[in-house]
């Protein structure tokens, strides 16, 4: 099989000026232990398709949790891939954008945006020094964005939850006040005593409890609301005892 000058020359230089990227899983906070991925995990590089034939690079997941890309493809202009990372685990890692050069060295890593114009660089994971070596063994460290929950968790049964209730919190309080009140009278001056009974008497909701006990039919509800209507034979009492006359009797018929 012979090769043509351009392929001999690409392979002269993927064969010397050709870089390795590695990309390295640290231990965060949704992935406290790297070795956990599952072995299917695996990383991409993907830029757009030229000739008719798409660039597609992948590096599979190995024992030291890292991807390894050993030699990244030489091409006839420089090209820019998109750097992703998929878990059948569930977790999302930020894709990176990779530009590398015609000879296969990386010029630079970029954090990117899904949706955003391609130029939206984020944050800076590496740029090639032009004035050091051709070919250098880039080593980037991967961001696990977070974990994707498929299942919502059920709630557990907490006793605090039962306290937390406002009827029970009221229940609470009115059982402590039947045991506090007795000891709190006891303890009260004897003139205090008496004082608290007397307006303990004379209170409307204290008389208006007592006649609804007693079968008076008073709404309190009602009276609390001001809807209610007066009981006709209260307010005759009180205009009779107010003016002096007997009401009880008959009506005198004027000649």
């Amino acid at each position: 099989m012979q090769l043509s000058f351009s392929a001999l020359v690409l392979l002269g230089l993927s064969s010397l000026a050709s870089s390795s990227l590695t990309i390295t899983v640290p231990s965060s906070g949704p992935l406290p232990n790297p070795h956990a991925l599952p072995a299917t995990s695996h990383a991409t590089l993907t830029t757009l398709p030229t000739g008719g034939s798409d660039h597609i690079v992948s590096a599979s997941l190995t024992r030291a949790a890292t991807f390894v890309f050993d030699d990244l493809p030489v091409s006839e202009a420089p090209e820019s891939y998109l750097l992703d990372i998929r878990s059948a685990g569930g977790y999302v890692f930020a894709p990176y954008r990779v530009d590398v050069a015609a000879d296969g060295t990386v010029i630079g890593i970029w954090e990117t945006f899904r949706g955003n114009p391609w130029d939206n660089r984020g944050v800076e994971k590496y740029v090639a020094d032009i004035a050091g070596e051709q070919k250098v063994d880039v080593i980037v460290e991967a961001k696990v964005v977070g974990r994707k929950a498929f299942y919502e968790e059920r709630a557990k049964f907490s006793p605090l939850s039962l306290i937390k209730s406002p009827m029970v919190l009221l229940a609470i309080v009115a059982l402590g006040m039947m045991f506090v009140m007795p000891k709190l009278m006891e303890n009260m001056d004897p003139e205090m005593r008496a004082e608290f009974e007397q307006h303990s008497r004379s209170s409307p909701i204290t008389g208006a409890t007592s006649n609804a006990m007693a079968g008076g039919g008073f709404d309190l509800a009602g009276w609390m609301a001001g809807t209610s209507a007066p009981n006709p034979a209260a307010t005759d009492a009180a205009q009779g005892g107010s003016t002096g006359r007997d009401t009880s009797g008959p009506a005198r018929k004027r000649g």
